[in-house]
């Protein structure tokens, strides 16, 4: 090999020098740069992950939110539903009490028209007895018996019933 000018001394030592090279460069550089590029990939791995935790984390909670708006909106919907149903039966109670207190007045104020009605043509019918009496047994006081006197009254105070219950009929 002397002869193509390679000298095997020098070979050997280059080979053993590339060999010692080849161990130190793989244990001291090779193999630790490895494990930085490995422990980085694992870093960046774990982040992805993280990150895609997060994301679904972030759409779950998202989603979560979106069923807590809804049940809000809903809730809201059938509160305000229950509230107006509320408002209007109360309405409706109130315009019904109204009505029947209307009504409480107006037969208590016919009733007193009634009874101021019924005190009224009692006192007219008092009077007019008391009247005729009194013009009955003045005028026919001279001039009849007094059993003749008892018969005219009794005539007189049947015509003032039946004309009382004239007035009554022509009032009603």
């Amino acid at each position: 090999m002397e002869s193509l000018g390679v000298d095997i001394k020098i070979l050997i030592a280059q080979i053993v020098n590339f060999f010692l090279f080849f161990l130190i460069f793989k244990k001291f550089i090779a193999k630790p740069f490895s494990q930085f590029l490995l422990g980085e990939k694992k870093k960046e791995e774990e982040k992805e992950k993280a990150l895609a935790e997060l994301k679904q984390k972030e759409e779950s909670f998202n989603k979560e939110k979106e069923k807590e708006l809804q049940k809000f909106k809903e809730e809201k919907k059938k509160m305000m539903k229950e509230l107006k149903e509320e408002i209007k039966k109360m309405r409706e109670k109130m315009i019904l009490e109204a009505k029947k207190e209307s009504e409480l007045i107006i037969e208590k104020s016919r009733n007193q028209a009634e009874n101021y009605q019924k005190k009224l043509t009692q006192e007219i019918d008092k009077k007019v007895k008391e009247l005729s009496l009194k013009i009955v047994a003045e005028v026919l006081g001279n001039v009849l018996t007094p059993s003749l006197q008892k018969e005219i009254n009794q005539q007189m105070i049947r015509s003032l019933t039946q004309l009382k219950k004239e007035l009554e009929k022509n009032i009603n």
